[in-house]
């Protein structure tokens, strides 16, 4: 019965979504900077930017580091686009979007692992993303749809074209058969975006996030790992 619920809720959103698109049609939703983390503020995964990546020259631990985000939707498809400048060089970042919110919204997280967030890529990507999975492949891999890497300076940039609209929308899990092995048994179902913008759902932590890899620089697919918390938005 909580699934029905849930899956009744996601495709509400999602028909909610595609009805409001025609008037967003190409459309800019989204166009702000990322709030930057504390460097010593731990992840998800209890690593810092401190601990973990290279010693900023300046000893401010890349404080200083900024990212801009802009969302652009039209139809049931939408377009992200985040720059960062000034954080630690020659790493890798992922990024990721809530589908785990607050007063019920997926209280079981992602149909897929039961985490809290999952990659922002397109729901095509989700077989591939599977194949580099922790379960699959330890080592990871040294790109993936969601993934960039900051150049010399400590500049990145990524665009991800999206199969769904990001704003009020719903991620379509139901575009993969995979699943992290012993959470087979949660259908992968259209889920509603989590979003702290949106009435209810103020205490939800953030709608994207960006993260870095200095451990390993790695991206491991469906699993963030370890991994060290830089910016979010809102």
């Amino acid at each position: 019965m909580a699934n029905l619920k849930l899956t009744t809720l996601a495709a509400s959103l999602f028909a909610m979504t595609v009805g409001s698109s025609a008037v967003l049609a190409g459309s800019s939703v989204i166009d702000d900077n990322m709030t930057r983390r504390a460097p010593g503020s731990a992840s998800g995964s209890g690593d810092t930017v401190e601990a973990n990546c290279a010693t900023d020259p300046s000893g401010n631990a890349w404080q200083n580091a900024t990212a801009s985000l802009e969302v652009s939707q039209k139809g049931d498809s939408s377009k992200v686009e985040i720059e960062v400048d000034g954080a630690v060089p020659n790493t890798l970042f992922t990024v990721w979007v809530r589908i785990k919110g607050v007063n019920g919204l997926n209280p079981a997280g992602s149909p897929l692992t039961g985490g809290g967030a999952t990659p922002l890529a397109p729901g095509s990507a989700l077989d591939a993303l599977n194949a580099i999975s922790p379960w699959v492949d330890p080592a990871g891999a040294p790109s993936s749809a969601n993934a960039f890497s900051t150049n010399a300076s400590g500049e990145g940039d990524i665009e991800i074209n999206l199969d769904f609209p990001l704003v009020r929308g719903a991620y379509p899990f139901q575009m993969t058969t995979t699943s992290r092995p012993g959470h087979e048994n949660h259908p992968n179902v259209p889920t509603a975006i989590a979003d702290p913008r949106e009435p209810g759902q103020e205490g939800t932590p953030f709608l994207i996030r960006v993260v870095s890899h200095c451990t390993d620089n790695a991206s491991h697919g469906l699993s963030p790992a370890t991994r060290e918390a830089w910016f979010q938005y809102p």
